[in-house]
């Protein structure tokens, strides 16, 4: 939960403990650190502050704050072990990126540092503080702050077995069953990262159709928010001769990036952009199923964002296909930014929206 500014209430605490810290101080940040401004945590911090985040906005802000920022799927290679006076993380909705994170911590932190915990009662925060102690060694209890909790667990010795992060690292093929003849790789870290997502299939079915609204055939594609690919690899079928997928986050890309390397037989790029910020190429489609939950909360300026953004970045006879749940009104926000806007298909669950300018 935020508060009235967009700052997630569970990272505000452990920023108000930035003042009272000292030395190499590592801040693990996803999505929930979406908010934060990053100059006033510079001026704040008393300690040497390094960032690694998974989100390709996040790691931006920090770094253009002067901040020490590293864009990764949470790669911690580049420090030494043991090398950290304080570890401050806000857990994550997805228990393996959270089980990864704190057994990634008890490598970097120096002996008796601490390892800052925060979250909700519902994200896991009393778990995991008690499975992170058992790791560490310690003995303490996430002290409750309104609805969030905050907990400071020491590093004594790490005799016991790691958490169980699913092999967080390894990329691996998804195991939901699916139409599709391709086998997708996915990994844990990307949202929905071992299924289909039943919106992207429903537009998938479509696809056929909405091409023939074309007068002259599409060769140039655009998956916006692109996930580990699989909008951008089924449209392959349909004679695109070049296709760019982009998304904000570290592993959707790496997975993006195996997938389009295996299942693509035509020019491509995987490009790391907030909502298509660093892409300047004009393209006949835009395929987008937009990623309006991050975490588990809704994000309702998201969407005017992706439409702005493929506003943009469409070529003027270019058309967008938008498939969304069917409560939001995005075809009303749409109106704004586009000539033409039709609602293609329903199918109860969501709708297809075509863009055209």
């Amino acid at each position: 939960m935020s508060d009235s500014s967009g700052l997630d209430k569970s990272v505000d605490l452990l920023l108000q403990k930035l003042p009272d810290l000292a030395g190499n101080i590592l801040l693990v940040a996803d999505e929930n650190w979406s908010q934060v401004h990053w100059s006033g945590i510079k001026n704040s911090a008393n300690g040497q502050l390094v960032v690694v985040s998974n989100r390709f906005d996040i790691a931006a802000g920090a770094e253009a704050a002067g901040i020490d920022s590293q864009f990764s799927d949470f790669d911690f290679s580049a420090h030494a072990q043991h090398s950290f006076d304080a570890v401050l993380f806000r857990v994550s909705k997805e228990r393996a990126n959270s089980h990864y994170v704190i057994n990634q911590a008890a490598q970097l932190l120096k002996p008796r540092a601490e390892l800052w915990l925060s979250g909700e009662k519902n994200d896991g925060v009393k778990t995991y503080t008690k499975q992170a102690c058992k790791r560490f060694g310690d003995s303490t209890n996430a002290a409750k702050h309104g609805i969030c909790y905050l907990a400071s667990i020491k590093l004594h010795y790490t005799e016991s077995s790691p958490l169980d992060d699913k092999d967080y690292t390894q990329i691996r093929p998804i195991k939901a069953r699916h139409h599709s003849e391709a086998e997708y790789l996915s990994k844990p870290g990307i949202f929905g990262w071992d299924k289909i997502d039943r919106g992207s299939a429903f537009l998938i079915g479509y696809l056929p159709q909405f091409l023939a609204r074309y007068q002259t055939a599409p060769t140039s594609l655009l998956d916006l928010g692109c996930g580990y690919g699989y909008l951008s690899c089924e449209a392959s079928q349909y004679g695109f001769s070049h296709i760019s997928g982009t998304d904000n986050n570290a592993a959707a890309l790496m997975a993006a990036e195996n997938n389009f390397l295996r299942l693509l037989n035509v020019e491509y790029q995987v490009i790391a952009a907030n909502v298509g910020n660093q892409l300047e190429q004009r393209f006949d489609t835009i395929l987008c199923n937009p990623p309006f939950h991050q975490g588990f909360a809704m994000d309702n300026d998201l969407g005017v964002r992706f439409l702005q953004a493929s506003a943009r970045l469409l070529a003027i006879a270019g058309q967008a296909l938008f498939v969304v749940n069917t409560f939001i009104p995005l075809e009303h926000k749409a109106k704004s930014h586009f000539a033409q806007v039709d609602v293609l298909a329903n199918n109860g669950s969501f709708k297809l929206v075509a863009l055209s300018q």
